[in-house]
């Protein structure tokens, strides 16, 4: 951890770590100004000096200051230049969505799953009015209060529409997790509103039935299973489920974008109406490989794939290693 407790950065007093990543670290801060909790979030400076480095901050920035929406993390300030560039973003007294769903077995209650699918399809659909794309949704990036309400953190892998392509030589753009990434980030695409609306469905998935749609013992296998495989139908595994909300769910995840739900209005249209959904009329049937490779082949395309993120993993962790033992 490079700040203590007491130190000042500027006007904002270092309060206590909330946790620290390749990329930055985060705090949690006081405004001595307004005697404001704040969250500062402070980028590694061994390498924010890679000019793309700097450019993705200057990015999540950018994204942080367009966004203001309940279901989303607000932005306060920004430092970007000097020695000690930081972002201010909104406290959010609460825990992870994470550790809440390790606090249920086999799934969380129906009525529970639709009230939190519904925040979120809300707030992303917020989200991609002003032009942003998440991309790496996930519940360790989604915080919910005492009253239950959720709200969408850590904008670092966000993009904008119509942005110039940000390339930053330590990640790929197919970012993400790869339990939650879509087919076409894990093939190293871009990904847009759609990518979103598939992450969406897999923790809506997720949410019902407890387990992610596709499981397996190392990163390949899971990215195949994206790739390859056909999500067993969640009331194979829990027979409470609707079959209105299943259908909702399955056809977010699709494989291919175009046979997902194309935003999140019209996924909000069939799940704040689910007694008018027609869901026989949902195409579900299994879709084709993507590219139409091989098993063999696309394992040997995950393996490559697998060993270059690990690599540049390894590569960022020894670099934090190096930066913790040159501040002691």
């Amino acid at each position: 951890m490079r700040h203590q407790p007491g130190q000042k950065i500027d006007h904002y007093e270092i309060v206590e770590s909330l946790g620290a990543g390749a990329y930055a670290e985060t705090y949690k801060a006081r405004d001595d100004r307004t005697g404001q909790i704040v969250m500062l979030k402070s980028p590694n400076p061994m390498i924010f000096a890679d000019p793309q480095v700097s450019q993705r901050f200057a990015r999540e920035a950018d994204v942080a200051q367009r966004l203001d929406h309940p279901g989303l993390q607000r932005s306060h300030d920004i430092k970007i230049g000097g020695d000690e560039p930081y972002l201010v973003l909104e406290y959010v007294e609460g825990e992870t969505l994470r550790r809440r769903l390790q606090s249920f077995a086999g799934g969380v209650p129906v009525e529970l799953a639709l009230d939190w699918g519904r925040q979120l399809a809300e707030a992303l659909r917020y989200l991609h009015r002003q032009g942003v794309v998440h991309r790496d949704l996930k519940p360790e990036n989604i915080l919910i209060d005492a009253a239950g309400r959720l709200k969408i953190v850590d904008f670092g892998t966000a993009l904008l529409v119509g942005a110039r392509r940000l390339t930053w030589r330590h990640l790929s753009d197919g970012v993400g997790t790869p339990d939650y990434m879509s087919p076409e980030q894990i093939k190293g695409d871009r990904g847009d509103a759609r990518s979103d609306v598939y992450s969406w469905g897999v923790m809506m998935y997720e949410f019902l039935t407890g387990r992610p749609p596709f499981e397996g013992d190392n990163w390949m296998a899971v990215m195949a299973g994206h790739l390859q495989l056909t999500p067993r139908p969640p009331r194979e595994l829990r027979d409470d489920i609707p079959p209105t909300i299943e259908a909702v769910v399955l056809k977010a995840m699709r494989r291919y974008p175009s046979n997902r739900y194309s935003s999140f209005d019209d996924l909000e249209a069939d799940l704040n109406n689910l007694s008018a959904v027609d869901y026989a009329a949902f195409d579900l049937s299994p879709e084709q490989p993507i590219g139409g490779l091989s098993a063999a082949a696309t394992d040997a395309q995950l393996w490559l794939r697998a060993a270059l993120i690990a690599a540049v993993f390894i590569l960022v962790l020894v670099l934090v290693i190096v930066v913790a033992l040159l501040l002691r």
